[in-house]
């Protein structure tokens, strides 16, 4: 198993927004050894978009590596490690002594999701708009591939935790929880386009008086 670790010159788990390294480490014979290590360049970025660009050039450079240990990993550059498939631990401390700890939570972690039907993931049915941070959904097409899924169940964990300046969400009706729910996430929403069973709703965050 290799694992990923953003660490300081002393071989600690840091920040990824921290200046730093990223090491892959792999067990051999018992051993845990470093393959490869290079700079963190995460941390330089400034702003969502290049957050984003730096998380994905890091994915390519760990190849096949799956696992990330950091001791943070905060907002869009966990969204972004999360949906090219990461598993992220956040830890404390020294890594070599945390590495067969980590390993065992793994082992135990894939062997849950066997048991387990995969989880929703809605990253992979949002589309990006012409400015920054602005995103659409149709979430009649997510839901004829998720039928187990209601809006709310898709939704709601993304209003929640994603990050995003405005999200246009296609529908065929409003769905009665916006009136109810949405003002107490802290979003309001108006209808930008109403046309016979296909609406266009922007949902966007409250503005503080």
């Amino acid at each position: 198993m290799k694992i990923a670790v953003v660490e300081n010159e002393n071989q600690k788990a840091s920040s990824i927004f921290e200046p730093g390294f990223i090491a892959i480490y792999e067990e051999d014979g018992g051993e845990w050894k470093v393959l490869i290590r290079f700079e963190n360049k995460v941390y330089n970025a400034r702003g969502m978009a290049a957050v984003r660009t730096a998380v994905a050039d890091t994915i390519k450079q760990l190849g096949d590596v799956k696992v990330i240990v950091a001791s943070e990993i905060p907002g869009i550059a966990s969204g972004t490690f999360q949906a090219g498939g990461f598993d992220i631990f956040l830890v404390e401390g020294n890594v070599l002594n945390l590495l067969d700890s980590i390993k065992k939570e793994m082992l135990e972690a894939i062997e849950e999701r066997q048991k387990e039907p995969p989880k929703f993931d809605i990253m992979q049915f949002l589309e990006h708009g012409e400015s920054k941070g602005n995103f659409s959904i149709n979430i009649e097409d997510v839901m004829f591939k998720n039928p187990e899924l209601t809006s709310k169940k898709i939704l709601i964990p993304y209003l929640k935790n994603g990050e995003f300046n405005r999200l246009d969400i296609i529908c065929s009706h409003i769905p009665k929880w916006f009136v109810t729910d949405l003002g107490a996430l802290g979003f309001e929403y108006e209808i930008v386009s109403d046309l016979p069973n296909k609406k266009t709703v922007r949902v966007v965050r409250m503005q503080t008086p």
